[in-house]
Order: structure tokens, then sequence, then C-alpha cells
């Protein structure tokens, strides 16, 4: 190990086998002898790793040394190696700073000595640099917790007593330092709500901790405000407590309830928009009017008693308003004609899906809504239209809605035929449930049906004098 060392020492034979015994322990000295006062100021001043005096020189003295080491505020290990010394004087040595000291008919001993010296300099430094890491810190604590505009407080674990706060939190909640140190939170409550008090708690109980929880509180003057808050378990002179951190997201709040309120009207006149369509669609067709919104309604329903999410719901809502939209590209000798279609009108009336597709899918929030325009015609079996799509290829609002629709449709007066008596179109669906629609949505259906789910949704029927179910098997619309 490489060594700069300093020989206090008048007798330069001494300073060799000083040297000698530091070579022989493995050092690697580099190494300058002084014996005044004048020289060894000089030598301390670059810093040696080491210092080697003797007690006692003709101009000078190990304590004297000792002394000037101080002052300078140097910490460089010294350890007194010299001929004779009393006990007295050794110990006020180690009480002056000394690492150590050993005679020097001994220096055997001045290997370990010099290890034992450098190691609790290590020590020394290490211990340094973490209380001046600390002290950093502390100072970065300190500075924060003044100048931050959040509310800081830390409070007693046990018992909530509030015992330090910053301006923020004064600024904030209205309450000066001298109103509420000493006093426990509940006696000064900034919580609004007592619940969310008790779920603060609750969490800093089993995790010691909270992290960004949304709250309401209140000021001083009883105003509400929202809050995140976040804290942590600390000991302050050996006392847990708990500092937390809120931070005023009020003007946030607002503008995120704005936001939904911008996003609700805007949504709103979108499906306002889709329901002035769907009207639009069915005075274009008299003999369908209000079929749009009774099936609209009919679906809903039963994709409520299907589980669907409320989010998926919208879509299914815009979808059945607008099922019937590509309709607006068929012409109006076919779409008004009294009679039955022909095989060429009925190629043409199937094309509407296509056209529905063509219509809303450049229209970006209604794409999610064309499963059933584009879909609705579509057959469990695989024989449907207009992309002959199988059992759960089909999508499920596609399936929801082809079964509410039939059902409408069958139970409705048309020109060409009587509406149908509901045991007579009952009977429809369960004999077509697997081959046109999904027999588990048909168990649901009928179920709802015998419960009066869709009562108030349908039209008034033709009683029992309707179309006999086998005379509608084709052409249904």
């Amino acid at each position: 190990m490489r060594l700069n060392v300093l020989i206090l020492e008048d007798r330069p034979a001494d300073a060799e086998l000083i040297l000698y015994e530091m070579k022989r322990s493995g050092y690697d000295c580099a190494s300058v002898r002084v014996d005044t006062q004048d020289e060894y100021l000089r030598a301390i001043d670059e810093q040696p790793d080491i210092i080697l005096a003797d007690y006692s020189l003709p101009q000078f003295t190990a304590m004297q040394a000792l002394h000037l080491l101080q002052e300078k505020g140097y910490d460089i290990p010294f350890i007194v190696v010299t001929g004779t010394i009393s006990e007295e004087a050794a110990v006020e040595t180690m009480k002056q700073g000394a690492a150590d000291y050993l005679l020097k008919d001994r220096l055997s001993r001045l290997g370990q000595a010099v290890e034992r010296a450098l190691q609790q300099k290590a020590l020394r430094d290490q211990k340094r640099k973490s209380d001046e890491a600390l002290r950093l810190s502390e100072d970065k604590f300190s500075k924060a917790f003044r100048i931050s505009p959040d509310a800081i407080s830390i409070t007693h674990l046990i018992d909530g007593t509030y015992i330090e706060i910053n301006e923020g939190f004064t600024s904030i909640t209205g309450y000066p330092a001298e109103e509420i140190l000493g006093k426990p939170a509940l006696a000064v409550n900034i919580w609004a709500n007592l619940d969310e008090y008790r779920s603060f708690l609750l969490s800093m109980q089993l995790q010691n901790q909270v992290n960004n929880m949304e709250a309401i509180f209140k000021n001083k003057r009883g105003e509400h405000w929202f809050g995140l808050i976040s804290a942590r378990i600390i000991e302050v002179n050996r006392e847990p407590c708990i500092i937390s951190i809120i931070r005023d997201i009020t003007e946030r709040k607002r503008a995120e309830i704005e936001l939904q309120r911008a996003h609700q009207y805007l949504a709103e006149a979108y499906d306002e928009t889709i329901e002035g369509w769907s009207r639009v669609l069915d005075l274009r067709d008299k003999e369908t009017e209000g079929h749009t919104q009774r099936v609209t309604e009919a679906a809903v329903r039963l994709a409520r008693a299907l589980g669907m999410s409320e989010d998926d719901i919208v879509h299914l809502r815009r979808g059945a308003l607008l099922h019937d939209i590509g309709k607006m590209g068929i012409s109006d000798r076919i779409l008004q004609k009294p009679g039955a279609l022909t095989d060429e009108e009925w190629a043409e009336m199937r094309k509407h899906p296509e056209y529905a597709l063509q219509m809303l899918y450049p229209i970006s929030y209604l794409r999610p809504a064309l499963d059933i325009p584009y879909c609705h015609h579509e057959r469990w079996d695989g024989s449907g239209y207009p992309r002959g799509l199988k059992g759960e290829e089909i999508p499920l609002a596609a399936r929801i809605f082809s079964i509410v629709d039939v059902w409408d449709a069958l139970l409705s007066n048309r020109p060409y035929r009587r509406g149908c008596t509901e045991e007579s179109v009952l009977e429809y669906i369960r004999k077509y449930s697997g081959i046109y629609f999904d027999p588990k949505i048909v168990e649901v259906f009928i179920e709802l049906h015998n419960k009066g789910v869709f009562r108030d949704t349908r039209i008034a029927q033709i009683s029992s004098g309707g179309a006999k179910t086998e005379s509608i098997l084709t052409g249904v619309p």
C-alpha cells in the first residue's frame, strides 16, 4: 500500500528505522522528515496520509504538533513513536487526538498501529460524508417544507396532534400555526368527509403510507376544496409521526367536471342527431313509423339482461337507431312498394347494409355502432347477408338486435300482410332458434317477454285474427 508519511523526528537514524519497519509491514512509503515547527506547518499543508512523531524534540513537541494540526482543521492520523514516555503523557496525547503511541524499542507494533489508525480515519471520512449528505438532505427538506405551495403537516401518530405545518398549509386551509400546533387533528378538522378520514387512517395503519388519495377537505371558513393527499410514517424525536402532503386540485377537478359536462352535452347532441335521422327514416317509410324507437328500447333492455356493459350499450343504442340507415340508398319505388318484392328488388334491398357501412364508417364516433346497421341481417346458421357470417362470428349487438327487430316487424301491420299474434311470433322465434337466431339469446328474450319486460315497447296488437306464422316464413323485412 502506497503512503505519504510525515516523520517528525530529529534523529535521521531513528527515522530510517521507522521507515524500515513500515516497509517490513507492507507499506510503500514516500516520506518527509522534519524537526521544526515551520517545516512541520509547511509539510502538513501537503496533506500526508499519516504523521509519525517523536514525543519530544529539541525545538518542538508532539503535543504542540497535535494542537497545530487541530488548529488547521486537518484530520490526519497522528501516532507518537518515542523512546520514553510516561503513562500520564501517553494518556494525554491520546486525549488530545493521537491515534496511538508506541515505544521505539517495540516498533514491531508499528504496522498494526498504522493499519488501525488508517481504518479509523476511513470510518471518520465515511461518517463525515454521511453527515454532510444528511445535512444537505435536511436542508433540502427544510427548504422544500417551507416554500412548498402544498399543505404539509406533521402530526403525532398516536393522537394526531399537529407538531408542524408549513406556509402552504396556512395558505390553503386558512389556519395559522399558532391556532393549530399542539391541537389534535379532530379538534381542527380539515376533512369534510369523516368516512374519507377513517379510510385514510386505516391505510396508514395497514400500509404505513397513502399515495395520491383524492378527498374533499374544508378550510377555516367551512368552504370545501378538493385535495390529493399522500402520507408516510416518519420518526420525529424518536416518536412515530405522520407527514402529510395535500395538493389543492380544486381547479383541476372543476376543469374535469366542465369537461365531463361538455362531453355529456356533445354526446347528447350526437344522440339527438341520430334520433333525428332515425325519425326521418321512419317518416320515409310510413308503414314502419315508430319501429326504430321500439326496437331500440327493446334491444337495450335485452342487452342489459345479458350483462353488456353500459359503454357498449351506448354504441348498441346508436346502432339500433341507425339500423336501417342504409335504406337511404334504396329507391322509393322499392322501399314503398305495396306488394311483395321481386327477386331483383330483393337483391337491391339486401344492399342496404353495405350502404350503411359506406355512410357511417367515415364518421369516427359511429364506427363502434356499425355492428347493427352492417350485420343485423346475418343469421346464426350463416345463411344471412351481406357476408354470410355464422354463429359467434356475428357481433353480439347484431345477434341481440336481430331478434327484437323480427319480433317487432312481425307484430306490425304491413301493406302486404296483417300483423301476427304474439303467440305465433314467439313460436316463429323458437322454431328458428339456432337457425336464424342465437339460441342462448332467444332463451333470455323469451324469459324477459314472459315477465312483461317488453310490454311497453311494442305497438298495439291486432287480435288473434293475425296471419299465421307459416305464411310469413319468407319475405321478412
